[in-house]
């Protein structure tokens, strides 16, 4: 047997099931976003986690320009350390003959197997022979973008050398999660791979015997990192260590923590939005309903149902709406994060990444949801608590209407049709508002997520066609002197060649310090330019530095501070230097100066870390070719190639995001729209019936309806834009790391595609509503209550 009030509320659930389904998809929304956003984070964070702990990822990290083995052992003796492996990281050149372009590739001393850091996790092959001077391990995503596998030959250049390695198996590594190669901006694995070469055959290739060029340290819990850097650099030092770094500043590390960062961000801004509007939705549905059933609810009291167990049957009701939009929620969460794992899979090298199904994310988003529902429910079910019988069972008095128009009536002068409207909009403001509020929000969802599309197009801009202009840039093994500049100038196809210069330092201001590398440009460049806030090139001072917004910030200096280098290579010199001036930059920290600053600053003669290019592209192979060719060449970074996969990147990445918010954005839009049209109907059938009676037709009275509709979502476009500025400000300020700054750019465009997205829901909610006004049963509305 089904108790009578249970029976009503299904009764009330199947007449209102347009009305509840609204209110469950908007519900629905946020519950999928809470299971999206915790369950992407955690499902990172976790597998992270598992993958560093499983292959033994190390904790500091290290380059030195040669240290013979011996200083190992004093290495392990520094308190706080663990283990300690000494390695050989060096890069080299491709040389595939289906590759016009440049690629390169970073060779690394193959760990030891069981006991080494940093260890490898198998996918195809078997681990080469120790002795063999031709066998390696490559990474997975480099060899699925060559199709290359085991038994397969890579011919590379190594040290100047030409080689062909027999790859004898596919590989991960925890310290490659994220492979980005030197100058690069996004990973591309078709231009750069990862290559696990023996101890001896590394050795033997770059006269390094019982040497290291990298040294990585696994810490003892609760060691302090920064004492640990200290000791290591001080013994590495005279061997050209550049400083060590932790874990936290490691690049595949800190691109990984960047985007969990993004995802926290995402799930503290989204689910609060939908569930304040599913709130919002329950307490307006809600309290018509009551207002409908005022004479059932006063004869349930007559006939002995206390006031507790009517307002139980409401919040029953409410609990119903909410379980069925927790369980659309669930399956839309599930789904929609099995198909960020599988985004996440394709843009970050792990061995097993699977979207978590923590029941505990569930429960969360379950108790939220229902938390979110019960509260907006809280204010009708007061209403019914209060409500004596004989005063419920008789009908409301009528709203009074004139004192309240009568300041309009003055301010506008409104046709019939709009004194309608206006009085139905001012008879219930906290309604209006909330409704308004609603559609704002489905506005500001769009405008913080649109404003990326035109950030991104000015980002690129800035940085690939205003500052950083040159079709390629060559980099040496090792400084060279100014003649080299003149050999490059002769190779095929150069128009206009630019040296520039690279020094490895540690830049300090109080206690706050960044390792970097200071970049000197000669004066008047204009392949490779720095630009102010103004976007005009500024001048290098012979005297002083200029620093990247976002370096700057970081260390907290303005124009004219003082702030002290380190240099971490060479004489190793330390001096105070002026900031001259703060530069626009939105990719890592950056320090610049005159290159021949920069040389003085050393003590040594003009020398070039590598030259900017422009090259005749007719003649770009045979550019290749010789770059390629040149013994000292170690890195040659093609800016279109470069250009090509960050906007491909980013284009997929951003694309599902997009549609992820536009949909989301749109079921709040029709949810709030549709709701405030039934209700709005529902209260005014009596007088709609009343206009066809005498003699409107079916357009004009559905007009009165639409124009209360248009007011509201009309009023909503100003303060959704608002509303979505602001949350973009703060994601802007979220995402902002020392790898990459968003800059915030909104155009007039963004506003417009919010608005015209929402303005198509709401038609489509009006079309709906449409329907339902010419069905209406005049006869049925304008029986008179007894």
């Amino acid at each position: 047997m089904i108790a009578p009030l249970r029976r009503k509320v299904l009764r009330d659930l199947v007449r209102l099931w347009a009305q509840v389904l609204a209110i469950a998809l908007v519900l629905a929304a946020g519950v999928a976003t809470l299971i999206l956003g915790n369950g992407a984070y955690s499902s990172l964070f976790e597998a992270r986690a598992r993958y560093y702990e499983q292959n033994r990822f190390a904790d500091v990290f290290a380059d030195v320009t040669r240290a013979p083995r011996a200083l190992l052992a004093q290495i392990e003796e520094i308190e706080g350390v663990l283990d300690a492996e000494a390695r050989i990281l060096k890069l080299g050149l491709l040389d595939l003959s289906e590759m016009k372009e440049p690629g390169s590739v970073l060779f690394v001393t193959l760990p030891d197997s069981g006991k080494g850091l940093n260890q490898l996790h198998l996918r195809r092959g078997r681990l080469p022979d120790p002795q063999s001077a031709r066998e390696v391990i490559i990474d997975d995503g480099f060899a699925k973008a060559h199709t290359l596998g085991p038994g397969d030959t890579l011919p590379v250049m190594m040290n100047g050398q030409q080689r062909k390695l027999l790859i004898t198996g596919v590989a991960l590594s925890p310290e490659f999660i994220y492979a980005l190669g030197p100058g690069q901006m996004m990973p591309d694995p078709r231009r750069f791979g990862i290559v696990w070469v023996p101890r001896s055959s590394l050795e033997a290739a770059f006269d390094l015997e019982g040497a290291f060029s990298n040294v990585v340290l696994k810490l003892a819990p609760g060691a302090d990192p920064n004492r640990v850097i200290e000791a290591l650099d001080r013994l590495t030092a005279p061997y050209g260590g550049t400083g060590a770094s932790p874990r936290k500043d490691q690049i595949s590390h800190a691109f990984l923590d960047a985007e969990l960062k993004q995802l926290s961000a995402m799930v503290k801004v989204l689910p609060p939005i939908f569930l304040l509007v599913a709130a919002m939705l329950v307490n307006m549905t809600l309290s018509r309903l009551i207002t409908l059933e005022r004479e059932q609810i006063g004869l349930l009291k007559a006939i002995g149902y206390s006031s507790r167990a009517v307002a139980q049957h409401y919040v029953e009701f409410v609990l119903l709406i909410a379980v069925v939009g927790i369980l659309i929620g669930m399956a839309a969460g599930t789904w929609l994060g099995a198909g960020m794992a599988q985004m996440y899979a394709r843009f970050f090298s792990f061995p097993y990444l699977v979207f978590t199904r923590n029941p505990q994310i569930y429960g969360l988003a379950a108790v939220i949801t229902l938390a979110s529902a019960i509260g907006g429910a809280v204010y009708a079910v007061s209403t019914v608590v209060r409500l004596p019988p004989a005063v419920a069972m008789a009908p409301p008095a009528p709203a009074t209407y004139r004192q309240r128009m009568g300041w309009v009536r003055k301010l506008i002068r409104l046709k019939q049709p709009g004194v309608m409207v206006a009085r139905h909009l001012f008879r219930w403001p906290l309604r209006t508002a909330s409704s308004t509020l609603g559609v704002a929000m489905a506005v500001a969802i769009l405008v913080a997520s649109l404003w990326s599309f035109g950030s991104i197009n000015y980002m690129i801009d800035i940085t690939f066609f205003r500052s950083d202009r040159q079709d390629a840039q060559v980099v040496f093994a090792a400084p060279e002197p100014q003649r080299t500049l003149f050999a490059v100038r002769k190779m095929p196809g150069v128009l206009v060649a630019e040296p520039f210069r690279t020094v490895s330092s540690r830049i300090s201001h109080r206690q706050l310090s960044k390792k970097l590398v200071i970049v000197g440009h000669p004066a008047g460049s204009q392949l490779s330019r720095v630009l102010g806030a103004d976007l005009r090139p500024m001048a290098l001072p012979d005297d002083g530095l200029i620093l990247s917004e976002a370096l700057a910030d970081a260390l907290d200096v303005r124009a004219g501070d003082l702030v002290t280098i380190d240099v971490l290579e060479g004489a190793r010199p330390t001096v105070t230097l002026r900031v001259s001036g703060i530069s626009l930059g939105f990719v890592g920290l950056s320090a610049a100066m005159d290159i021949g600053a920069l040389n003085r600053l050393m003590g040594e003669d003009a020398l070039v870390s590598g030259v900017n290019l422009m090259i005749d592209e007719g003649q770009s192979p045979a550019f290749y070719a010789a770059a390629k060719a040149a013994p000292k060449t170690e890195l040659i970074t093609i800016t279109a190639l470069m250009l090509s996969r960050f906007r491909q990147t980013l284009a997929e990445n951003i694309t599902v995001m997009i549609t992820v918010y536009t949909s989301l954005a749109t079921i709040i839009a029709v949810g709030v729209v549709y709701n405030f049209s039934r209700i709005a109907l529902s209260e005014q059938g009596r007088e709609l019936a009343s206009l066809r009676v005498l003699g409107f037709t079916n357009r004009e009275v559905a007009g009165v309806l639409f124009a209360e509709l248009a007011v509201v979502v009309l009023l909503a476009q100003p303060i959704g834009w608002l509303i979505g500025y602001g949350i973009g400000l703060a994601m802007v300020a979220a995402f902002s790391s020392d790898l990459y700054r968003v800059p915030f750019v909104v155009g007039r465009e963004v506003f417009a595609t919010a608005s015209l997205v929402v303005l198509a829901a709401a038609l489509v909610s009006a079309f709906a509503i449409r329907g339902r006004i010419n069905n209406l049963d005049m006869i049925e509305v304008l029986k008179t209550r007894e």
